[in-house]
């Protein structure tokens, strides 16, 4: 139990202070101190909009294998059994012999059994939290290519492990977006993967982007956005505008309101906010020393640039500005 302890420090200290290529290679080598295996897959997906699958594979760490493992097992991942529990749920860690699992059968498991051997997978222990309402599935197989197949203790261990092993990525996720920007109480920053999925966010770089999109979800960029970040350039739209860079394989996406006011000029902005407190065009020549018609022209300049249509959305603008 002592060691137990002292591997959940020492992961949860790589959380906080590795890089982001580091940490899940580092964290496999730390898991293997207690498990053996020669090969793993550290993986973040989701199943398609049928039942239990297919899984799609947004984001995964290879160790000690092939990286063309990952394609490879894309093209047939709808015929394996061992995807179908892992959608379904896991109470515990599940260990898979590959050659009973896939040798013996024929056509529909045919693609499973050639992946194993082009893959050298004699044995695997899969687990994981499979994908639900609407978020993310995150997963760690086991590879052995030895005849010895993974034990009991090796599953108890993975199982007791899991809990820390996700929570420390969740831990790593904040510690590198803090490290991009000290200021996290004022800050509205994310980091946002290749298909656009938000890994972590802070709570005021959603609000910001619920103002231009008031239907997004929490887990996923709207697409106008993921579109110009894709193109490398900041997204520019009525209410938010947002730029991007890249760190490693993530964007660091920064979102701040869009100050429509600077597209006024002095005159409009003074004839606006008169105007929208309650005072005439009348009142508001009188008091700035212009015809009453410089200033209904004013307002209807003031109306276009902000885009809005009356009073009271020019005096809720003004206020949110």
């Amino acid at each position: 139990m002592h060691a137990f302890s002292r591997a959940m420090v020492e992961l949860y200290s790589l959380a906080e202070q590795a890089s982001f290529q580091e940490f899940p290679g580092a964290a496999l080598r730390l898991l293997g101190r207690s498990v053996g295996f020669d090969g793993a897959v550290l993986g973040l997906g989701e199943s398609g909009p049928a039942p239990q699958g297919p899984l799609q594979i947004t984001q995964a760490h290879v160790h000690q294998r092939d990286e063309k493992i990952l394609q490879a097992y894309g093209a047939v991942a709808a015929e394996d059994p061992v995807t179908g529990q892992f959608l379904r749920g896991l109470s515990q860690p599940l260990a898979v012999d590959c050659q009973a699992q896939y040798g013996g059968r024929q056509q529909a498991t045919g693609a499973m059994a050639d992946f194993s051997k082009a893959f050298d997978l004699r044995h695997l222990l899969l687990f994981g939290d499979r994908p639900v309402a609407g978020l993310p599935g995150r997963w760690l197989v086991l590879y052995r290519s030895s005849d010895s197949g993974f034990g009991a203790e090796d599953a108890d261990y993975l199982h007791a492990t899991w809990a820390h092993l996700s929570r420390a990525i969740v831990i790593h996720r904040n510690a590198l977006l803090d490290r991009q920007d000290s200021a996290r109480a004022q800050r509205a920053s994310a980091l946002v993967n290749a298909q656009g999925g938000i890994e972590t966010a802070d709570p005021q770089f959603l609000t910001l982007l619920r103002l231009q999109w008031a239907d997004m979800g929490s887990r996923q960029l709207p697409l106008p956005l993921l579109d110009a970040l894709k193109r490398g350039v900041s997204f520019r739209g009525q209410q938010v505008e947002v730029s991007a860079r890249r760190q490693e394989h993530l964007w660091v996406c920064s979102a701040k309101p869009v100050d429509t006011l600077a597209a006024l000029t002095p005159g409009e902005s003074a004839v606006a906010r008169r105007y929208a407190a309650g005072l005439s065009s009348k009142e508001i020549a009188r008091e700035l020393g212009v015809a009453p018609n410089t200033v209904r022209t004013q307002i209807t300049r003031a109306y276009a640039k902000l885009q809005v249509h009356d009073k009271a959305a020019l005096a809720q603008r003004l206020m949110e500005q």
